[in-house]
């Protein structure tokens, strides 16, 4: 990817452009208070981990949704180009960079994260970037796929997100958002007062102005589907069978003319 040639190579990563250090100082304070910061021999095994993790369930979760996007990748041939936007510690687009005829830019704001990827996951179709989607740092039309894996919720407006997103895609490119939590707009009330007792009882109320909560009606002026939906009459019946089900939609949005 040669815009990549622009940027400085250090510790692994390529910086595109300046990064927010208030926020990534506050989110890693709150990652650290969930135990949400992983070994490196921890990342390099996710979505996968100990039975005695804290978080065990989310990730049994976290690895159907991974493996259900990673099939439907199998499906789509020739080389391509992939963005992952909040890529975080690297382990989401590490599992796709298994299939080779992918080549994937893994973005994200927070360096440190970053540089652990970087030191985990050594593929040559795989590179990380530490920088601001809402600059020029990609070329224009030059990915197929971007994919938001549990990073949506840090963008406070989805529409004017998706139309940058489509600067960035080919004609017919695809917009993938997983394991985020979508809300009818009756929802959205209930949704933000849960998140802003969530962070205070964490005693990080001041992450709530970094968190959205995104409604099924703002999308409904995109050519969206929905690929997975924790609300139809199959996973209620798997739930009632006790099968594990995320509770989150997988939605796919398509650039047209």
């Amino acid at each position: 990817m040669k815009f990549l040639e622009n940027y400085r190579f250090e510790n692994g990563i390529y910086i595109a452009s300046s990064a927010d250090k208030e926020f990534e100082s506050l989110y890693l304070k709150v990652r650290d208070k969930e135990k949400r910061i992983y070994s490196d021999t921890e990342v390099s095994n996710l979505p996968i981990v100990s039975a005695t993790n804290q978080h065990f369930d989310e990730w049994e979760l976290r690895k159907i949704t991974t493996d259900r996007f990673v099939s439907y990748l199998h499906n789509i041939g020739g080389n391509i180009n992939l963005l992952d936007i909040g890529c975080g510690s690297g382990w989401f687009s590490a599992n796709i960079a298994q299939n080779k005829s992918i080549n994937i830019c893994a973005l994200d704001i927070n360096r440190s994260e970053l540089e652990q990827a970087a030191r985990v996951f050594n593929y040559s179709n795989l590179n990380f970037i530490n920088g601001n989607i809402f600059e020029n740092i990609f070329d224009e039309n030059h990915f197929k796929l971007i994919t938001l894996n549990s990073s949506l919720q840090y963008f406070d407006d989805l529409v004017a997100l998706v139309h940058r997103l489509f600067y960035f895609l080919k004609e017919g490119g695809e917009i993938h958002i997983l394991d985020t939590p979508f809300y009818n707009s009756t929802e959205l009330a209930g949704a933000r007062r849960r998140t802003i007792e969530y962070y205070r009882s964490l005693g990080f109320l001041e992450m709530v102005k970094y968190y959205f909560h995104h409604s099924y009606e703002e999308i409904e002026k995109f050519n969206f589907s929905i690929l997975f939906n924790p609300n139809s009459l199959m996973t209620r019946i798997k739930k009632l069978l006790n099968n594990k089900v995320s509770p989150f939609p997988w939605i796919k949005i398509v650039k047209q003319n």
